[in-house]
């Protein structure tokens, strides 16, 4: 009988470290994906300003 406790705690727990890894993943790549825009933006605008001196 407790190894169908523990069986049932270790799966519970199992399943909260996966939803909190996909969940921080997620996030992760939501900052990331922002953080290319931002630079793609600062590349486009550092171009825009030299090509208005030459």
């Amino acid at each position: 009988m407790e190894i169908f406790f523990y069986g049932f705690v270790g799966l519970i727990a199992l399943f909260l470290i996966i939803t909190y890894a996909v969940r921080f993943g997620i996030d992760s790549s939501k900052q990331v994906k922002a953080l290319r825009s931002e630079l793609k933006e600062i590349k486009k605008q550092m171009k825009d300003l030299d090509g208005n001196k030459k």
